[in-house]
């Protein structure tokens, strides 16, 4: 090839002035490798636990830079700053907050790392893992309900409501009674709260059940506790009850009608809503002595009593009723009796009596002194006691020819009327006197 000066000179600076170019571009490019990351979690996540203390390091950012330049570390976020804080020449993350998986169970945090020509960024999915830290909670409290006395076995009648936020075991909730209640039962999963044993509400009128909720971790199990009051109204499954028995009694022969006996009382045994009572006699009350007043139960006379008539004399055994009312006032079902004995107390109303107004008999003057006269005599007295009591004497002319036997009488007796004096029919032919 020929060529000039000129342009020989000129091709040769031409070509020197591309290389360098060149190279200068290759330089200028090699010095400018970005840094990266090289920790595997930025292709996954990182875990990290919520009782992870406040303080601790969680983890150390690694990267490497091509071209061998210092590298410095950080993260940013407003969130994530407040979580974390990064020691720019390590790498090391440690926590700077507290966490809480179940106010939040993970969080996307910003790293960067730097050279002296720029910084490079890259996210990390971190995962807050669960720890049994939270305790069962209940819903809807208080927990009071109210169930009939009559609520069958086997009922259910209430559902306890408890959750727990933490994960596995640590979420899982039985239920318990502390302590154990002999009348109810509760379903450990479920929270279903069953009759056991037949309620009666005069025995018991309310129950306080103390429910406990624990979740399943073995090692470190959590639970809480709730009350359940349960109230037991009352049904109408009880007789009435007659007050201060025995009723016996006396009572004067003479007590006139209306006079008050007694006030019989029965009272309603079902102690939630007691209901009146009513009263009747059933029976015993005869020709119907006796009235009782429906309401009031006051038992009052009302005929002559007469403690001599015979069908008085023993007294009487009445047989009284009480009865439940509804709240119409209508008889109910529910109903009690008892016997309610009457005396009555003699009153000296009656005098003796004789078995005939008059009697006559003929004897011989012969009758010796003792000789019995064949006459029936018989005396009374209808009343009781020392009113019975009473003196037997011949009274009129000529009466102290006779004597009569027995002179102290109680009751009843039959009299014999005896010859005293010798007998002369020449001289009295007759005698006339009075047995009083």
């Amino acid at each position: 090839m020929s060529w000039c000066e000129g342009s020989g000179g000129k091709m040769t600076w031409v070509k020197l002035l591309l290389s360098l170019v060149l190279l200068h571009a290759v330089s200028e490019a090699s010095a400018n490798q970005p840094p990266r990351f090289q920790n595997y979690f930025f292709q996954s996540y990182l875990l990290v636990y919520e009782d992870t203390p406040v303080g601790t390091s969680i983890t150390q950012l690694q990267a490497v830079d091509p071209d061998g330049e210092p590298l410095i570390f950080g993260v940013v976020g407003e969130e994530a700053m407040r979580y974390f804080a990064v020691q720019g020449t390590t790498g090391v993350v440690w926590l700077r907050q507290p966490l809480d998986r179940e106010a939040k169970s993970e969080m996307q945090v910003e790293f960067t790392v730097s050279d002296s020509q720029g910084v490079v960024k890259d996210t990390v999915n971190i995962q807050i893992g669960d720890v049994n830290d939270n305790a069962p909670s209940f819903y809807n409290q208080p927990y009071a309900i109210q169930i009939p006395e009559n609520t069958p076995v086997g009922t259910s009648v209430f559902m306890v409501n408890a959750t727990d936020p933490d994960q596995g075991v640590g979420g899982s909730v039985l239920f318990s009674f502390q302590p154990p209640s002999q009348f109810f039962s509760i379903d450990g999963a479920r929270g279903i709260v069953t009759v056991t044993r037949a309620l009666d509400y005069e025995t018991t009128i309310a129950y306080q059940l103390t429910v406990n909720a624990t979740d399943q971790d073995k090692r470190r199990p959590l639970s809480s506790l709730a009350n359940l009051a349960i109230t037991i109204t009352d049904i109408q499954d009880m007789d009435p009850i007659f007050t201060n028995l025995p009723y016996s009694t006396n009572i004067m022969e003479d007590a006139p009608p209306g006079y008050e006996v007694r006030k019989i009382r029965a009272i309603d045994q079902d102690l939630g809503r007691p209901r009146g009572i009513g009263y009747t006699i059933i029976s015993g009350n005869t020709n119907s002595m006796f009235a009782l007043d429906y309401i009031s139960g006051s038992l009052t006379v009302s005929g002559q009593l007469d403690r001599e008539n015979p069908l008085y004399s023993s007294g009487f055994i009445i047989t009284v009723k009480a009865t439940e009312l509804n709240d119409d006032r209508t008889p109910s079902s529910a109903t009690v009796t008892t016997t309610f004995t009457i005396l009555l107390i003699d009153k000296n109303d009656n005098p003796p009596r004789f078995n005939s107004s008059e009697y006559r008999v003929l004897i011989t003057e012969l009758a010796q002194v003792g000789f019995a006269l064949p006459l029936y005599i018989q005396v009374e007295d209808k009343d009781e006691g020392v009113n019975s009591m009473f003196q037997v004497f011949l009274t009129g002319n000529n009466s102290d020819h006779f004597s009569i036997s027995p002179t102290s009488v109680q009751g009843r007796a039959d009299l014999r009327l005896r010859v005293a004096i010798p007998l002369d029919y020449e001289t009295i032919r007759s005698y006339s006197f009075s047995v009083s």
